[in-house]
């Protein structure tokens, strides 16, 4: 399990996910907001009246449900006053970041 960061125009949260998902954690986003959300049976509570709402709470429980049911990925932290990659504490520096 690894790190990574992520936000829906909101302060970045810390979540532990699997290693193949922070490796490639770009890929894994767009499969879920650009494919998964508008075709799944699954996904057709985000969808009302014609537009996909999600945050990155929503790409957790998709990756716990669907995708890695025996590996959760789980909140770590908030991160608060971060506008940039120079604001990430050090701790979390070289994690992947999405923004949805």
């Amino acid at each position: 399990m690894k790190c990574v960061l992520l936000s829906a125009d909101n302060n970045p949260s810390v979540y532990s996910v699997p290693n193949e998902v922070s490796d490639n954690l770009r890929k894994y986003c767009i499969d879920f907001c650009d494919k998964w959300l508008h075709e799944s049976p699954h996904a057709k509570k985000y969808r009302v009246d014609g537009v996909v709402c999600y945050d990155e709470k929503d790409f957790i429980g998709y990756l716990n449900r669907w995708i890695f049911p025996n590996m959760p990925s789980v909140f770590i932290e908030t991160l608060e006053w971060i506008d940039s990659k120079e604001d990430i504490p050090e701790k979390y520096k070289g994690c992947e970041w999405f923004k949805f």
